[in-house]
């Protein structure tokens, strides 16, 4: 009887171990979540391109979309990275006057259009696509971004060689005028196209075309020294006193006498007798003037006619100081000065 007591209650303590042990395993602790996935965006991120290489990414709803976003990027590399050593350029400059400056900026800032003309070159590094997004990764060697760059250099180049050797030649006054503006004109592009190159690490040695574009400039200030507007002859006659008065308001003038023509212009004027006849108003008279425009040489360059006129009241002597004051108080000179700013360096 005690025995069966004790067997019953081992049995009753064994099922209460059975009770525990079964709520215990309902009540564990479920496994973590798994981790959220990594935004595409910082994906893109894990990926390099190769040294020497340009980089973009891009990201949009479909491959196409996305890569163009990426190429658009180092576009845009290429563009601000040229811009920024335009604006940091540091450089000395020898102007027509001899004058070296050096400038915290270069005078022109270079623009490059944020396109790749060769995006062929471009190549897609990586593509990332999940839950309707999709990321790329593409890369650009700078040896291939610098291809049309090149191009563009090479040409600028050959064109100031050119213009510098032109302008060299040149002995027309006019003519030397412009083919400077031309000369600084391509320096400023070959510029331009160099600070590319430069930018994208390509730039080639660039003393030797530097060198003579300095020399260029001190043969265009020699040439400035040297070049003068001469007046000559008739000057002992009052209207070509008054008109060489006049011209000199406006332009610098010598005279043959003061220095020997070697480079310039003279200018020689022409005084019909005046012709003067009486009318109802009184005496009238009239003079045929001319302007001439030669090189020292005496090639002719111009010549510029005029009449002028004056009416006295009472006699001839009247009419003749009229005619002579005409010169100052008409628009006679203004076709004569509109043509000597051309002759003029700046």
């Amino acid at each position: 009887m005690k025995l069966s007591r004790n067997i019953i209650a081992m049995g009753g303590m064994a099922l209460i171990l059975l009770g525990c042990s079964s709520k215990e395993v309902v009540q564990q602790t479920p496994p973590p979540p798994p981790p959220p996935q990594v935004p595409v965006s910082h994906e893109l991120e894990l990926f390099t391109c190769p040294e020497g290489n340009l980089r973009g990414s891009g990201l949009a709803g479909d491959y196409d979309h996305a890569l163009e976003n990426a190429v658009n990027q180092i576009a845009i590399q290429i563009q601000s990275s040229v811009t920024s050593i335009s604006k940091a350029q540091v450089g000395s400059d020898v102007n027509a006057e001899g004058q070296e400056s050096v400038t915290s900026s270069y005078e022109r800032t270079s623009q490059v259009s944020a396109t790749i003309r060769n995006r062929q070159d471009v190549r897609v590094l990586e593509t990332v696509a999940r839950e309707g997004v999709v990321g790329v990764v593409a890369c650009m060697a700078k040896t291939d971004a610098a291809k049309p760059y090149r191009e563009d250099y090479q040409s600028a180049r050959d064109a100031l060689v050119s213009s510098m050797a032109v302008l060299e030649m040149t002995n027309h006054p006019l003519e030397k005028f412009a083919n400077y503006d031309k000369m600084t004109a391509a320096y400023s592009r070959y510029r331009e196209s160099a600070l590319v190159l430069q930018s994208l690490g390509a730039a080639d040695n660039q003393a030797e075309i530097e060198e003579n574009y300095k020399k260029a400039q001190e043969g265009y200030k020699e040439f400035k020294s040297r070049y003068h507007i001469y007046f000559e002859g008739v000057l002992e006659a009052e209207e070509g006193a008054k008109i060489f008065q006049e011209l000199s308001k406006k332009v610098f003038l010598q005279t043959v006498l003061d220095s020997a023509c070697e480079i310039g212009l003279v200018l020689s004027l022409e005084l019909s007798d005046p012709k003067c006849k009486e009318g109802g108003l009184g005496v009238t008279c009239t003079e045929v003037v001319a302007l001439n425009g030669s090189s020292c040489k005496g090639e002719t360059y111009f010549t510029l006619g005029a009449t002028l006129k004056g009416v006295g009241r009472f006699d001839e002597e009247e009419a003749k100081q009229k005619l002579v004051n005409s010169i100052e108080k008409g628009d006679l000179l203004a076709d004569w000065w509109k043509e000597l700013e051309r002759w003029t360096i700046k």
